[in-house]
């Protein structure tokens, strides 16, 4: 018999079926793909998400205008420069390079043009501020103040109407210091006011009661009160330059001309004038901005 110290060991093989190691590493590549895009469409959402109304309208323009010659330029905002929400940047030089390249045989029309650009733009403008107050009213600081305020597009303009409500004035009576409901108001038309550079036009005015003062009528009061609003508005950050006119109109101009005494007469308006409306009253002296009953 054989030893069994030296019998043979049996020898175990395991195979296993082959495979890429790294299986080539495309994977990583398209992962990191996904992850880069998913990061943008968040940032992206959280940017829609803190946006104004206005902001959100002026991006939307800028992705749907048919023409380079519809967008005025600008410098940037964080380098100090002008936005394109300050209108009319390019057209200068839109226009001279137009005239050049027509030696002067197109000139009319391609200047009629470029004014038809600016006006669409600055009305877009407009409805833009216009819609962001509205939105504002509903949704935010101005809540429960709507009642107080009305806005209308005008040919020379977006004017708002700021006005007394039974109980709820504007300026203690035969005052011209603001309430805090009005400063509250100021404060959120200022900031929205803030985002175009147009020209603005303050009105006072008064119900058809008299005064009590001697030497101090409805005139003096609706005057003052308008500079007030003013003064209170450049306080909230907008320019002084920006305001070419400030008035009053005692109680010649009334809302509900049938009630001389309602309080809604009691009122100031703010008109945020176009280009060709400030250019009117450069010229002739007076906007048209009457108030429509």
């Amino acid at each position: 018999m054989s030893d069994p110290k030296h019998a043979k060991r049996p020898i175990i093989v395991k195979r296993h079926a082959g495979h890429d190691d790294e299986h080539g590493g495309q994977w990583k590549v398209a992962y990191a793909d996904f992850v880069t895009a998913m990061m943008a469409f968040f940032l992206i959402m959280w940017l829609l998400a803190t946006m104004t109304q206005s902001q959100r309208v002026v991006i939307a323009r800028y992705f749907s205008t048919s023409s380079i010659f519809d967008l005025p330029s600008g410098n940037g905002v964080l380098s100090g420069g002008k936005s394109v929400m300050n209108g009319d940047t390019a057209a200068p030089h839109i226009t001279a390079s137009l005239k050049r390249r027509d030696n002067g045989g197109g000139s009319g029309k391609a200047g009629s043009s470029e004014q038809s650009n600016r006006d669409r733009m600055e009305r877009q403008r407009f409805e833009a501020l216009k819609a962001e107050i509205e939105r504002m009213e509903q949704t935010g600081r101005l809540q429960g103040l709507a009642s107080h305020l009305s806005l209308e597009m005008t040919e020379d303009g977006l004017r708002i109407q700021i006005f007394d409500r039974d109980g709820e004035p504007m300026f203690a009576a035969g005052s011209y210091e603001p309430t805090p409901r009005l400063s509250m108001i100021l404060g959120v038309v200022s900031e929205v006011l803030a985002t175009v550079q147009n020209s603005i036009i303050i009105s006072g005015h008064t119900d058809a009661q008299a005064l009590q003062r001697p030497n101090y009528s409805n005139w003096e009061l609706s005057a003052d009160r308008a500079n007030a609003v003013r003064r209170r508005m450049v306080a909230d950050g907008l320019a002084t330059s920006r305001f070419v006119d400030v008035e009053g109109r005692a109680a010649t101009e009334p809302l509900v001309p049938q009630d001389p005494d309602n309080p809604r007469n009691r009122r100031i308006a703010v008109t945020i004038l176009r280009n060709a409306a400030a250019l009117r009253l450069r010229q002739n002296g007076r906007a048209d901005t009457a108030a429509q009953p």
